[in-house]
């Protein structure tokens, strides 16, 4: 009798073990001799995301194994995580919040539907150019507010660090969707040309990429630009120097490519993207993205 409970004790721990075991790992993904296509993502709110999980279909919601996301230290599946933060709140949102990353791994697999599709992002809101400068100092980053955030080309540079350790990285390109903070200053936005190009030197030299594909990001075209009257930009006087710098940097450095993305969505009375505006913001760029490199 003795010995049939032990039988029926170590049966029972073994299906708990394994429970256990599946239940942790159901988000992770098997790395091994999986090479994984990378796209690092970094910017302001619109890249850190306003659209609501509870609105996406299921596939999206809840990822799979073809599209994985660097999060807390680990590979996962790609899905919206982040909970609504305070300002979100106010405007009605709930739930888990996403930016352009999960149109994007979507849209993308559909051009690489062997490869497994990686997402490297690290973002923050409301945040000037010169938090990502490769040579951070506090007193720059306070010309826009943004001292007390810390250096954040170094949390971006340490993530995308850590999360080659982890797996067999082969890192093809760098969104950036970043500006609106910078476009608040004539002074800010005069220099965003040269902080951008630096920004894209340090981190193809820091990643040994020195042709790195980089995107940016741009509501407003470089023919709109040409068209909008001064009255319109007076609330915000740095804004053609930021979007000309924009255009600038594709004109003169290699390998970039400006990617506009005119009449997206937004929430009410809002900059932000709404859940569609932030599908369709991941689908320009996927689709520029592809255009660009092939």
């Amino acid at each position: 009798m003795a010995s049939i409970i032990k039988k029926i004790n170590l049966i029972l721990i073994f299906v708990l073990s394994t429970t256990v075991l599946f239940s942790q790992n159901k988000n992770n993904v098997s790395l091994e001799k999986k090479k994984i296509k990378v796209f690092i993502l970094s910017g302001q709110s619109n890249m850190v995301g306003w659209g609501e999980a509870s609105k996406l279909p299921d596939n999206l919601r809840n990822g799979n194994a073809q599209k994985l996301m660097f999060e807390n230290g680990k590979w996962q599946q790609l899905k919206p995580f982040k909970p609504v933060n305070k300002g979100q709140k106010k405007y009605g949102l709930n739930g888990d919040t996403f930016g352009p990353e999960i149109s994007f791994a979507e849209e993308i697999s559909k051009s690489y539907p062997e490869n497994t599709i990686g997402i490297i992002k690290s973002s923050s809101g409301g945040t000037g150019i010169l938090a990502w400068s490769p040579n951070w100092t506090r007193e720059q980053a306070d010309r826009s507010g943004d001292g007390r955030k810390g250096d954040l080309y170094k949390v971006l540079l340490d993530k995308i660090k850590a999360a080659q350790k982890e797996a067999d990285l082969e890192i093809v390109g760098f969104l950036w969707h970043q500006g609106g903070k910078d476009t608040k200053e004539v002074a800010l936005g005069k220099e965003y040309f040269d902080n951008l190009k630096a920004l894209i030197t340090g981190l193809r030299r820091d990643l040994n990429l020195p042709t790195m594909p980089v995107l940016i990001g741009s509501s407003v075209s470089e023919e709109t630009l040409n068209n909008i009257s001064k009255a319109a930009l007076e609330k915000r006087p740095g804004a053609e120097y930021v979007i000309r710098a924009r255009f600038q940097a594709e004109k003169n450095i290699p390998n970039v490519k400006v990617v506009v993305t005119p009449k997206l969505k937004k929430h009410p009375k809002n900059v932000h993207y709404n859940t569609k505006g932030q599908l369709g913001l991941g689908e320009y760029y996927a689709n520029a993205y592809v255009k660009f490199v092939h």
